[in-house]
């Protein structure tokens, strides 16, 4: 990928005259680990061969300088700041996180609220092994630290880890009686309770699944769940 930089902000340059037997250089404001280049009257000299570094303060020639000669330092800029473009398959793993998406509560359309805050998979029966009561059945989760049996058959407390900004956060979700039986015959479905839960809160949710066409409360094998929302 071709990128452009704008190369004078991506380096500096200093040059120093020597005296006859002069073997230590100062660069003037220090450098950054190994990224800089050493001239000698014009000519590339190699680091190990030519030069030692003086920690990054500056070098030490291997032999002393003749009256005259003229050492050019060559300062590369490491903090990216002349990348007018970047290419984002150089990005290191973990250097992007959440917050750094956006962050504000003033964008109504920020990247936040584009992706899902939490979602979870769980087993409802709490009864197969090692999906029970003790992880709330949890298979995989992102956002949500746990869920809770509410005592009564479809009744659960979805507990987020970070709190919504607000109670406008969106649920949707699915879920399944049976993993093994064909359930065609009959509707699952999935509502935010109104009679445990009077309102929306910023850190959980309270969830009723029902099962055939909404008659009968029940625990299901499989919930799938999904929560957008801008976060605190």
């Amino acid at each position: 990928m071709s990128i452009a930089r704008d190369i004078s902000r991506q380096s500096s340059k200093q040059t120093v005259t020597l005296t006859a037997s002069q073997t230590a250089v100062t660069v003037t404001g220090g450098f950054s680990g190994s990224n800089i280049d050493v001239y000698l009257n014009g000519a590339r000299i190699v680091q190990g061969q030519d030069y030692s570094l003086n920690g990054t303060s500056g070098i030490v020639l291997t032999q002393g300088a003749s009256a005259g000669d003229i050492i050019e330092f060559v300062i590369r800029n490491t903090s990216n700041s002349g990348f007018s473009a970047a290419d984002t398959g150089q990005i290191v793993d973990g250097a992007v996180t959440f917050d750094k998406l956006s962050n504000s509560s003033t964008e109504t359309q920020n990247v936040q609220q584009r992706t899902a805050a939490a979602w979870v998979n769980f087993n409802g029966t709490f009864t197969t092994t090692p999906y029970t009561e003790s992880n709330g059945g949890i298979r995989s989760a992102f956002g949500v630290d746990s869920v809770t049996d509410l005592g009564s058959n479809g009744y659960y407390q979805i507990n987020f880890s970070r709190p919504f900004a607000n109670n406008d956060w969106v649920m949707c979700g699915t879920a399944r009686w049976s993993q093994t039986t064909n359930n065609t015959a009959a509707d699952v479905g999935i509502h935010r309770n109104r009679t445990l839960d009077s309102g929306m809160t910023t850190t959980y949710a309270i969830i009723r699944v029902t099962y055939a066409t909404g008659s009968t409360d029940s625990d299901p094998e499989y919930v799938g769940l999904a929560f957008f929302g801008e976060l605190s």
